[in-house]
């Protein structure tokens, strides 16, 4: 019986061939955290939109707020990371300068949650 295939990130193939395909989702995601989309990001094409939306200027009290920025941050991952089949974007805790996110990953061909618990803190997504 074939296995299936998960391809992995070129840049990660370039950098290190005995990457698993989990990890370099990892790493990707990691990379996008890091990075800023800008503000019309719809408008552009795929490259110029890499990054995920700031979140500084929400209002980290209200639900709403926080759920709405969850829905944005799940379409900009799944629009930059083709190898994710499902998503879930959930908010751990939220404070005025930090903010701690959960992720369940469902990746192609993987029967296995990928899950990733992100907070931002101090500049950056760690």
């Amino acid at each position: 019986m074939v296995e299936p295939f998960i391809p992995v990130a070129l840049f990660d193939r370039l950098l290190d061939e005995e990457i698993s395909p989990r990890e370099s989702v990892c790493r990707e995601l990691n990379r996008l955290f890091n990075s800023r989309a800008p503000p019309d990001d719809d408008a552009l094409p795929l490259l110029l939109s890499w990054g995920v939306p700031e979140w500084h200027g929400c209002n980290a009290g209200d639900e709403r707020v926080l759920n709405w920025y969850c829905r944005q941050l799940r379409a900009a991952i799944l629009r930059n990371e083709p190898r994710i089949q499902a998503l879930t974007v959930s908010v751990k805790d939220a404070h005025h300068q930090t903010l701690a996110l959960h992720l369940e990953v469902m990746l192609w061909h993987d029967d296995d949650p990928l899950t990733l618990d992100l907070t931002y803190l101090h500049g950056s997504w760690r």
